[in-house]
């Protein structure tokens, strides 16, 4: 009998301990605020999703008052914007990684931010656009998420989301990607650089010397300043820019003469940030080159879009292991989730764009689909080539750290690729052999029998 009172005294003892532990181990509701980078409908809204989605989760799994609760932060309101995007303090440079890191709790009052949601460019200037869009000409979505969630660096050793925050742990944040996005255009211009029915294409030897002021951010706009200037040397007739001059939009630019020509983003982005009232790409015109009313595709620069909530170290350190999980597994729900719902957007998106101006009787303002020449892809692939080689060497304009990181992230991801190609090669069935004339029982088509003029 002794032995057995001895035996529950021993188990309620350790019962009363496990239940100490969880005690102290109690998630406390979390409010973080965080700053956003866009309200295109495709990249913004989903954010807000994330932190919905979150909250519910936490709530549920640790309990009511447990919750980790994302916050949208606004700037002054304005009469057009009741939530305006707040502004970086100056004493950042424009860096929203260090002004996360420097976080808002400080004695002299909001400097930096709690947490942000970013695109991943903003990671870092020198690498940053390895872990937002990986490289022109790479790795599809479905490709990348092998790179970022598998055992894909340093021969299964690690992630390369782990060696992402490996890279960050220096720089006080952490970095939980929440939002996937498929692929852009490639361009919208006041000239086709394919042929279209009725009008020849200008090429990209014609866009090197077009004269054209252009929005196309990086890399992108390195890999084809580089093209041009293999293809016609000191001909080259184009600049970039990274904004447009007053804050102003894409097309108040193109209507000021300042822009003529822009990538964006998907059809749905563009709905949401080109189609505002009557304006539209083909309606709005540039007093130089005219409308830029030629939408291009592939997307060679960009082919999926990931995007990134960082946290203070410290703000994230104050959250419970279970809350942190947490967190991390519904941004890697959210990254699927929200890929497939603006996936399934951009059809219906992409033919009101090329509708949209069709029934008005004036052809000039038509919006036309145009895809880049098979050619010239080969010179803008070859161009990538040598910008990511070339940038390795790119001091003082990068710092040497961070030269060294980008080498370290591009020779992890070149590995995997390579190891993955040869099934890449081969897997796919050509993309405009799948749906051609499936018709079902009652004959109607699956695919868009109509070819777009």
């Amino acid at each position: 009998m002794k032995n057995c009172h001895s035996r529950f005294n021993a188990v309620a003892a350790a019962l009363l301990a496990c239940s100490a532990a969880l005690a102290s181990q109690a998630a406390l509701a979390v409010d973080i605020q965080f700053r956003s980078f866009s309200a295109s409908a495709a990249i913004g809204p989903p954010a807000e999703e994330y932190a919905r989605k979150l909250k519910n989760i936490t709530t549920t799994a640790l309990g009511p008052g447990s919750e980790v609760n994302f916050v949208k932060l606004c700037g002054t309101p304005t009469p057009s914007n009741p939530c305006p995007i707040p502004a970086i303090n100056a004493k950042f440079g424009g860096d929203i990684v260090a002004a996360v890191a420097e976080g808002r709790t400080l004695a002299s009052g909001l400097v930096g931010f709690d947490a942000a949601y970013i695109s991943g460019g903003d990671l870092n200037r020198a690498w940053g656009f390895l872990y937002n869009s990986a490289v022109p000409f790479g790795p599809t979505f479905d490709e990348y998420m092998g790179f970022l969630y598998g055992r894909s660096v340093d021969g299964g050793a690690q992630t390369g989301l782990d060696l992402l925050q490996s890279l960050l742990d220096k720089r006080g944040v952490v970095a939980i990607p929440i939002v996937g996005s498929p692929e852009q255009g490639s361009g919208w211009f006041p000239q086709p650089i394919g042929d279209v029915p009725g009008r020849d294409g200008i090429g990209l030897k014609g866009l090197c010397q077009s004269g054209w002021t252009m929005r196309y951010l990086p890399p992108a706009e390195f890999v084809l300043g580089r093209a041009c200037d293999n293809l016609v040397g000191s001909a080259k007739n184009i600049k970039f820019i990274a904004a447009v001059p007053g804050g102003g939009s894409l097309l108040a630019g193109v209507r000021a003469n300042t822009l003529h020509a822009f990538e964006f983003a998907t059809p749905t982005d563009d709905i949401s940030q080109l189609f505002v009232g009557a304006d539209n790409p083909g309606t709005v015109s540039s007093a130089s080159f005219g409308p830029p009313r030629f939408l291009h595709f592939p997307g060679w620069q960009q082919q999926f879009l990931l995007t990134h909530m960082i946290v203070n170290k410290q703000v994230w350190d104050r959250l419970s292991p279970g809350q942190q999980e947490l967190a991390k597994s519904m941004g890697r729900d959210h990254v699927v989730s929200s890929y497939g719902e603006n996936l399934m957007t951009q059809g219906p998106s992409l033919s009101f764009i090329l509708d949209v101006n069709r029934y008005d009787t004036n052809p000039n303002n038509d919006i036309v689909l145009t895809a880049w020449p098979k050619k010239d892809l080969e010179l803008l692939r070859d161009a990538t080539i040598q910008f990511l080689n070339a940038r390795a060497n790119d001091h003082p304009a990068l710092n040497l750290d961070d030269l060294q990181d980008y080498v370290t992230i591009l020779e992890a991801l070149r590995k995997y690729v390579r190891s993955n190609d040869l099934y890449w090669d081969v897997r796919q069935v050509p993309t405009r052999m799948r749906f051609d004339d499936w018709e079902n029982a009652a004959g109607e088509s699956w695919g868009e029998k109509q070819k777009r003029k």
